[in-house]
């Protein structure tokens, strides 16, 4: 655990996708690192903010405990409604009820697809990943969608997925509006150890780079020509308020045993 100094890039991501959080909006929070991101907001400028999560709860307060996923029923507790993924889906997500929508990105590609189904051949593949859960729907039906990545690893950013499993813009330009998915839902931020990035013509584009992170090593990590300004906007170093939330966040995820970066 880092107790002091710099923040780490991983530390820096959470805290650029914490302050997405609205102090009063109502969020979809998808599994993994949306969860903590969304915990450290709750520390600091959104302690109202609510919460949907895929199994039906409605989380409007910090737990005493930190859930290991949405399913975890630890959140459950003194919480505003407890119903069904149905609800949480179609009343809430389908409905246009949910501000923003919050997803963990492994594998995401140029348009803002992301893959959690196979590496490789869906039929044959190198590696068969985790699954969907709620995250085909969530991408699907969720407005301003924002993705999360620990990762810096071209492999994470290929120019395109080889398996769909959240829908960005798909395969082609104007691909979600042809297909019939609601006007304004889709990829809005992608935001990992680099900076955050918006969608600009359903692209990923660069928005704003962490301190430290130089043109090149945007170019670096993903799969395809993406364009990067030789003076970029910089994002701001987290503020002792700020480090001091993460940190104990990473704490607690440390104690209920989530896989952390080797550098968080």
């Amino acid at each position: 655990m880092t107790t002091g100094g710099d923040p780490t890039p991983f530390e820096r991501t959470l805290v650029t996708a914490a302050r997405l959080v609205e102090p009063h909006g109502v969020h979809f929070v998808g599994f993994h690192w949306p969860m903590l991101a969304m915990r450290i907001a709750r520390r600091l400028h959104a302690p109202h903010a609510s919460v949907v999560y895929e199994n039906g709860i409605v989380e409007d307060r910090l737990t005493p405990v930190l859930p290991t996923s949405p399913s975890d029923l630890t959140s459950a507790e003194g919480a505003s409604t407890c119903a069904t993924s149905v609800e949480a889906l179609y009343m809430w997500l389908g409905a246009g009820r949910v501000d923003i929508a919050m997803l963990d990105a492994p594998i995401v590609d140029r348009r803002g697809n992301v893959n959690t189904t196979v590496v490789g051949d869906y039929r044959r593949p190198r590696v068969r990943l985790a699954g969907s859960g709620g995250g085909t729907e969530l991408a699907s039906m969720g407005r301003a969608v924002l993705l999360i990545s620990s990762s810096v690893n071209p492999r994470s950013y290929p120019e395109e997925v080889d398996y769909i499993t959240s829908p960005g813009y798909l395969r082609e330009r104007g691909d979600r509006e042809r297909l019939g998915y609601k006007p304004g839902t889709g990829p809005r931020w992608l935001v990992n150890p680099l900076g955050r990035f918006r969608f600009v013509d359903e692209e990923v584009a660069v928005d704003a780079l962490h301190p430290g992170v130089e043109p090149d090593d945007v170019r670096a990590a993903f799969g395809w020509p993406i364009e990067v300004p030789e003076d970029p906007a910089r994002l701001p170093e987290p503020s002792a308020d700020e480090l001091q939330a993460t940190r104990a966040v990473l704490a607690e995820a440390r104690e209920r045993l989530y896989r952390l970066p080797d550098a968080a």
